[in-house]
């Protein structure tokens, strides 16, 4: 019965001592993955970082392009009409002094 005994105590030290490095390796293991998580949130803001400039200077560059052709439309459209302006001015001029001169005559 001794040896029994003696032996269900050698078989419980050999299960505490495995259970306690089972913890052990758990604890670790926890960690690293741990480590591992930050590591990647970490990349990914750095990742997220970099998309969102890219994307900032991408559509910059967008806005720029549709102002300037916006802008050269304008301007070709204030070109026709100052265009058109000078032709009637012209007309006008003439339709003004037509009109002195109408009524001037005795």
């Amino acid at each position: 019965m001794e040896k029994v005994w003696e032996e269900l105590k050698k078989i419980e030290a050999q299960a505490e001592k495995i259970r306690s490095e089972a913890q052990d390796k758990a604890k670790k293991i926890t960690t690293l993955a741990q480590q591992e998580a930050e590591k990647l949130i970490a990349n990914s803001r750095a990742y997220a970082e970099e998309e969102a400039q890219q994307l900032y200077a991408s559509t910059m560059e967008e806005a720029n392009h549709i102002r300037d052709e916006q802008l050269k439309a304008n301007q070709e459209t204030t070109e026709k009409l100052r265009t058109n302006a000078e032709k009637r001015m012209e007309g006008a001029s003439m339709a003004v002094v037509n009109a002195v001169f109408e009524e001037n005559k005795p």
